[in-house]
This record gives structure tokens, C-alpha cells and sequence, in this order.
């Protein structure tokens, strides 16, 4: 019995069971067979948001806007420029949750969910993480950056939920060995949620010693906001004894994918709460199954801020089976993708390849300009930076500039990732 789990549903329960209910709602639109009822389900939530939105914001009232194909694609910069002007008339701010993003890539972003959102978020997160393993109640160390003083309602709230937070800045050697150490001393399942960053710091702490210090048991991992690279999960499954499973979401929406299964590396998209559109990366056409495209996605659930067709800035490719559609890559935004000297996107895991070429505490792949490439490694050897250079030019292209530096670190974003690619030429 998890008195905490048991605690938790009888507060839902007492207050009607909303949260219940979505989560019911959630399940048998992830669930069912029936792939026809699902579309049908959903149909019926997007024309009650497309109403709503063209009743009650500004942005939206009076276009002839029918089919969610007829919307205009929008992006943060559109809706910061009229913020108002996406707020529904029928909520009042004080009752509705600011979400934000950290603003990892320069833009703090914020936008306002409705009481029924913010539950709809709750029920997604139960059964993702419930598709890792993971249960509400069960004792979870969550691994990104926090404050330097936490406050006391705070710490009662991760007293309450079983949570464990820990400072990804934490994790020196000094600091991997007390999180382990402190860990080691507890009895029940383990459960992480935490940047794959984090994991491959812990995974290269315990490769350079004798034996592996974890005498805990794991139940389950999860990892956000950054790509989960073959060293990660193979040296994490042989440390932790568990697979992880990444998830693609984000502060102002939620849960929008999830690997489901260890054995499968394909992301299920979360179309209980989301319409889900891969679009050409220089128009708003559809984009045939197997070719990467922008991620654009209208939320089902947020009715205070209606988000109809909202740019990710992040780039994925799908692939449907059985009526069920999987992203199969997401590789991140603009800043994040590179490209060729002719303009072509290739693939940001390219900069993985550089493991290939020696051990590197870290490393990151920088496109300066059209043509100027930097490759930056964190190490305490010389490599190969002719066979490097040779080997990348075949994939940047023949008159690509390719410069090695050699850095004492590669700084973590304020939001506590650490970004392997970065674009500072197409932005």
C-alpha cells in the first residue's frame, strides 16, 4: 500500500474526481483499438476549441476560419507581440496557471492554462510516467537546475509528492558520490527524472571506477529536453539496471511524446491532448511520413490561451502503424539543426560521431556561417584534427572551414541542458 498514492486520489475524489475522470479519458484515447473512435473523440474536442476560439479572442474573432487547416501557423514571437489578443474573454487571469519556459534559447516565453488544462497536464504526466514504471507516490529524484535556497512550501511540496530534488550544478565527483551515497541508504524503488546530461555524467564518473557504487534498486528513468545518445542508455541500463525512456515536452504545453517501451526508441504521441502536424521547414505545407519537418501542434485542452497550429521550433519526422503515429526523431529547433555549405539539413546526431574519435569529458558542434564550422572538445588529448576535419567535410561538403578549439568547459544553458549542436547562422 503507498499511503501517499492512496492520499492523493482521495483528495481527487472529494473534489468530484477531475482528474480521475481525465485520466480515464486519457487512457482509452491512448488505449483503444478502435483508432476510428479515438479520431472521432478528438474531432469533437478540436471543433469545441476552434467555437471557442473564434468566440472569445481577438486574435481569432470573425475569420472565416473552418477546418484547422484554414488557421494561420503561429509561433511565440506572434503571440508575445498580442499577448491579449490569444486570451479568452471567458476566463479570468487570477483563475488560470502561468506556465513558462526557462527561455533556454534567449526568449522567456509565458502564456496562461485554464483549470481544466492544468488537470489534462496531471493526467498525461500519470500516464507516461506510469508507461516508465513510474506511480504517484513512489520516491522520485528529479535531476535539473534549482534554486540555491528552496523554500519551505517547497520542500513540504516535495515532502508531500516523495520527491528528492537535486542541482544538476551537483554533480562534480564530490557531488555524483554523495547523491549515490545518499541513495544507497534507502530501502524502496528509485525512480529519476532528470536531463540525459545528467546521466552521462553519473554513467562517465562510474566508467572510471573499479566497480559500480549503485547498491540501490531503480524502478524507473526518465529523461527530458535533450536527445538521449547510445553511450547514455546502454551505460544507464548497465549501471542502473533500467532503461530510460525520453520524453519530448515542454513547459508551456505538457507531454507531447514519449518512448513507451525499452525495446522500442520511436516516441507515441500524445494525440489524447494534441492535434499533431509535421510541416515543410520553409512553407506550411504537409510534410509525406519519413521526412523531417517543422513541429506544429494545436492543443486540445488549453481554452484560456487557444493554441491553434503553434510552431514548436523544434523538427521531427513521423511515421504512422496501425493508426497510431510515432515521431521517429525529434532533433530540436533551428538553432539546433545543421547544415550543409549548399543549405541542406543533415543530421544534428552527427555530433555524436565524435565519440568515435577519442574520450571527451564533452563536445559540441557549432555552425559559425554559412561555411565556418567549430568543433569543440573538452579533453586532456590531442585527436586525429585532420582525419576529423576529412571525415566531416563529406558530410558539410568539400569547401566547408572546419576548426578544432579545445575548451576548459562548454557552459550549461540557464535551464541546465547543454547543448551538443548549436546554429549561430540560421536563425
Amino acid at each position: 500500500m503507498n499511503l501517499r498514492r492512496n492520499i492523493f486520489w482521495f483528495l481527487d475524489k472529494i473534489k468530484g474526481q477531475p482528474l480521475k475522470q481525465l485520466c480515464k479519458q486519457t487512457y482509452a484515447i491512448l488505449e483503444a483499438e478502435n483508432r476510428e473512435w479515438s479520431k472521432n473523440e478528438n474531432a469533437k474536442q478540436l471543433n469545441k476549441l476552434i467555437a471557442h476560439a473564434k468566440q472569445t479572442t481577438s486574435f481569432y474573432k470573425n475569420k472565416e476560419f473552418n477546418t484547422l487547416q484554414d488557421f494561420p501557423v503561429i509561433n511565440k514571437n506572434i503571440i508575445r507581440e498580442d499577448f491579449d489578443a490569444f486570451f479568452s474573454s471567458k476566463f479570468n487571469k487570477k483563475a488560470c496557471k502561468v506556465a513558462s519556459t526557462s527561455g533556454s534559447t534567449g526568449s522567456p516565453f509565458s502564456l496562461y492554462q485554464n483549470p481544466e488544462k492544468v488537470k489534462k497536464v496531471q493526467a498525461d504526466n500519470i500516464y507516461f510516467s506510469k508507461r516508465s514504471g513510474y506511480e504517484v507516490g513512489d520516491f522520485l529524484v528529479f535531476i535539473r537546475i534549482w534554486p540555491k535556497r528552496i523554500d519551505s512550501k517547497l520542500r513540504f511540496n516535495f515532502l508531500l509528492k516523495n520527491f528528492m530534488p537535486w542541482n544538476i550544478l551537483n554533480l562534480s565527483d564530490n557531488g555524483i558520490e554523495q547523491l549515490i551515497s545518499k541513495l544507497n541508504k534507502r530501502n524502496e524503488e528509485i525512480s529519476f527524472l532528470t536531463y540525459p546530461t545528467a546521466l552521462e555524467k553519473i554513467c562517465k564518473y562510474i566508467d572510471r571506477l573499479e566497480h559500480n557504487p549503485i547498491q540501490f534498486k531503480t524502478k524507473s528513468i526518465i529523461t527530458m529536453s535533450e536527445a538521449l545518445n547510445d553511450y547514455t542508455r546502454n551505460q544507464t541500463e548497465h549501471y542502473f539496471g533500467v532503461t530510460p525512456l525520453s520524453r519530448y515536452s515542454n513547459n508551456e504545453t505538457g507531454i507531447m511524446a514519449q518512448q513507451v517501451s525499452p525495446n522500442d526508441q520511436r516516441f507515441r504521441i500524445n494525440d489524447s491532448s494534441y492535434v499533431m502536424e509535421v510541416l515543410e521547414l520553409d512553407s506550411d505545407a504537409t510534410v509525406p511520413y519519413g521526412k523531417p519537418g517543422r513541429i506544429v501542434l494545436t492543443d486540445l485542452y488549453n481554452f484560456a490561451t487557444p493554441l491553434l497550429r503553434y510552431d514548436t521550433g523544434d523538427i521531427g519526422i513521423v511515421e504512422e502503424e496501425n493508426g497510431i503515429e510515432y515521431f521517429t526523431n525529434i532533433s530540436g529547433r533551428k538553432v539546433d539543426q545543421l547544415y550543409d555549405t549548399k543549405g541542406n539539413l543533415i543530421p544534428s546526431h552527427l555530433s555524436l560521431r565524435l565519440m568515435d574519435y577519442g574520450k571527451f569529458r564533452q563536445f559540441q558542434l557549432v555552425q559559425k556561417t554559412k561555411k565556418e564550422y567549430h568543433i569543440n572538445l573538452n579533453t586532456d588529448t590531442k585527436v586525429d584534427e585532420a582525419k576529423i576535419i576529412t571525415d566531416y567535410k563529406a558530410h558539410f561538403g568539400d569547401d566547408a572551414v572546419i576548426k578544432i578549439n579545445y575548451v576548459n568547459e562548454i557552459p550549461l544553458l540557464s535551464s541546465g541542458k547543454r547543448r551538443e549542436v548549436v546554429n549561430e547562422y540560421y536563425k
